[in-house]
């Protein structure tokens, strides 16, 4: 095969904003798309490669593996060994090393896509910790390489014309259902093989196309011109999409159509090609596997030091080390180990079943330290259960999902139509808006409510105010869509409950410091004036529920090896509450001049901090600023009974025991 320097040119587009965009640095919103290119790129040379050892009579399964694991896997025992002899200095809390290990064990069975599929998404801070997270697009091509050759060595001696039938079937079925997956599970729809396959399919057609006649007719000067666009439609498609762009779907093909042109237009001949073939480019294409195995284990492992907030230069210190070690790993582990004289065929599959081994034993030893640790730290490994199931309600929220108890991030038809089913059945409901605090505010009335029609449109980030997160990131909220809903259901509206986090109504999102002349006035006027248009447009009772004031720490931060009673104390912020009852005066008056009630949530979940940060030996919030099942069922019953008594009798409570705080006061 004729290697192509614009090729590893076209390998470093595409690792350049990945890193860019794991290393928190603005502008590339959409780096990620660096791996999309990444698999466009494996389609072509794999397909190509076997179609032309097939055509040859030369193809074999065990050559191709061999060259597979000659390629993949020296390079990744490396990584995983540094990291999982580094690892403890980065932090020592046994989440860490059992979500690490977990991962590992992933990584050795070729199905890490599916893990942090079931465990993470790919954006926010969790998915930032993790070490190994980048491993599930190595799962994705390692599956590939499983189905793939099979498919042409049982098609391509049938006819070229049946193998091509094939992949584009593929290619289209996977784009279908990467455009319908994306709606109802847009996290399987990021990592998992039958949504990128079209992607992989995407280049492989363009190593068939390039063979062509058809292909070779094109002139030099149409080839140059369309070479251009593509890089265009690729850099673009960089700034372009955002973590919250329907990704895989057919959006996505415009960089996967952009990476095509690249690999099938650019070359020597003309200046995309010349571009891409430039030194720099073409070093840098080189080391991208090692730099894109380097890369994440070291930014996580800094995060996990450093905090969620990595500061500028320790990104870019790592991302500097990242470069170093890939250098390093692409000279001395890489490139000999594709040498056929030093490394035969029965030594590279004897060392890759000696670190596929060496990698499941240091996953199992990882998996099993808080079980060990407990043996001679018991009272400590009790505190950090405490600690792991409060970051585990954060991490995946339960919503209460009972038939008319019903809560959507979208309100599209399905959730309208179980709407419309339950409201033949119970007529009214309890409508419930809000971003992720108005998640906490479902899960807290629909958990403690008697009444059988609570719902909830609500999901991270949306408020009713001006977006003031990052602009290249901004969700599409439900807001709009609720007042187009109402106008055909306010009938079997009974109560509109409105909440939200009261950090992004201060100026710089900053309530630590803050004083009430920060509060952001145009932001209220923005909640106050959507509130009583649903108010008064659609004649309906809207509750506005009030601020959580957030507490310094995430309780996964919290010191697990401390009592609990001695450090409370330090992760209560006065100024948060004084400034969240300011916030809470203004809106209560501004919302009252337009017929919308106003409870404060500190009032309504009798909130007394530290006290209550533990309550019955589990923890109240989840995170700095929002609350676990524990405190959905505490704070929401106590909340529901403020309410009933203030005359809600839609919000009526269940009976539930009295925590053993309540009963010793």
């Amino acid at each position: 095969m004729q290697y192509r320097t614009e090729i590893d040119g076209l390998r470093a587009l595409a690792i350049i904003p990945v890193l860019w965009l794991h290393a928190g640095f603005p502008g590339l919103s959409g780096g990620f798309l660096g791996v999309d290119v990444f698999f466009v790129i494996s389609g072509f040379l794999i397909t190509g490669i076997i179609t032309r050892e097939i055509a040859k009579g030369t193809f074999s399964i065990i050559n191709f593996y061999e060259r597979r694991a000659r390629r993949i896997l020296p390079a990744l025992f490396l990584v995983i060994a540094v990291t999982t002899l580094l690892l403890p200095l980065a932090g020592d809390s046994p989440r860490i090393f059992a979500d690490y290990g977990a991962s590992l064990l992933s990584v050795a069975t070729f199905v890490s896509n599916f893990y942090f599929w079931q465990t993470s998404g790919y954006f926010g801070s969790t998915s930032e910790l993790t070490p190994m997270l980048h491993t599930w697009s190595l799962a994705v091509e390692e599956q590939y390489y499983i189905f793939f050759p099979l498919i042409a060595l049982w098609a391509l001696p049938r006819g070229k014309a049946l193998f091509i039938s094939l992949m584009l079937g593929i290619f289209i079925i996977s784009l279908g259902l990467a455009q319908w997956q994306h709606t109802v599970d847009p996290i399987g729809n990021f990592y998992l093989l039958h949504t990128r396959a079209w992607e992989l399919m995407a280049g492989g057609l363009a190593s068939l196309f390039i063979q062509t006649r058809a292909f070779k007719r094109i002139p030099e000067l149409a080839k140059s011109l369309l070479a251009i666009m593509s890089v265009v439609i690729v850099v673009v498609s960089y700034m372009w999409f955002t973590p919250d762009t329907a990704h895989p779907s057919l959006l996505t093909l415009a960089p996967v159509a952009g990476a095509v042109g690249i690999i099938l237009f650019a070359s020597s001949t003309n200046l995309t090609g010349r571009l891409l073939s430039t030194r720099l480019l073409t070093l840098t294409g080189l080391i991208s596997y090692s730099l894109y195995l380097w890369h994440q284990p070291i930014l996580a492992g800094l995060r996990i030091y450093f905090g969620e907030h990595l500061p500028v230069i320790a990104a870019i210190a790592g991302l500097v080390l990242s470069v170093v070690l890939a250098v390093i790993s692409w000279h001395f582990v890489e490139t000999p180990l594709r040498n056929r004289s030093k490394f035969t065929r029965p030594r590279i599959f004897k060392l890759s079943a000696a670190g596929l081994a060496a990698v499941i034993l240091a996953g199992c030893v990882q998996t099993q330290n808080v079980a060990v640790r407990s043996l001679w730290e018991p009272e400590n490994m009790v505190r950090f259960t405490m600690l792991d199931t409060a970051y585990e309600s954060h991490l995946h929220q339960k919503m209460a999902d009972e038939p008319c108890k019903i809560w959507s991030p979208l309100l599209d038809e399905a959730f309208t139509a179980r709407f419309e089913q339950c409201a033949a059945k119970h007529n009214k409901a309890v409508f419930i808006l809000g971003g992720s605090h108005g998640m906490d505010m479902y899960n807290a009335v629909a958990f403690n409510s008697k009444n059988p029609f609570v719902v909830s449109v609500s999901r991270g980030s949306c408020r009713a105010h001006g977006y003031n997160g990052n602009p290249n990131d901004v969700p599409q909220c439900q807001y709009e869509d609720f007042i187009s809903f109402a106008k055909t259901h306010s009938d079997n509206i009974e109560l509109v409950i409105y909440t939200q986090t009261p950090d992004r109504l201060f100026s710089n999102n900053d309530m630590f410091t803050a004083r009430a002349r920060d509060i952001n006035q145009q932001y209220v006027d923005d909640v106050v004036a959507y509130l009583s248009q649903v108010h008064q447009q659609f004649s309906l009772p809207v509750l506005m529920i009030g601020m959580l004031p957030p507490i310094t720490t995430d309780p996964v931060d919290w010191d697990y090896t401390r009592e609990f009673d001695s450090q409370l104390p330090d992760y209560v912020s006065d100024n948060t509450i004084e400034v969240s009852h300011a916030l809470d005066k203004r809106l209560a008056s501004r919302l009252a001049e337009h017929g919308v009630d106003y409870y404060s949530k500190i009032d309504g979940f009798e909130l007394q901090l530290p006290r209550d940060l533990v309550i019955d030996g589990k923890i109240t919030y989840s995170d700095h600023r929002h609350i676990t099942t524990q405190g959905e069922e505490v704070f929401g019953h106590r909340l529901l009974t403020h309410l009933f008594n203030k005359g809600y009798t839609e919000l009526e409570p269940i009976d539930r025991k009295p925590t053993q705080q309540q009963a010793s006061d």
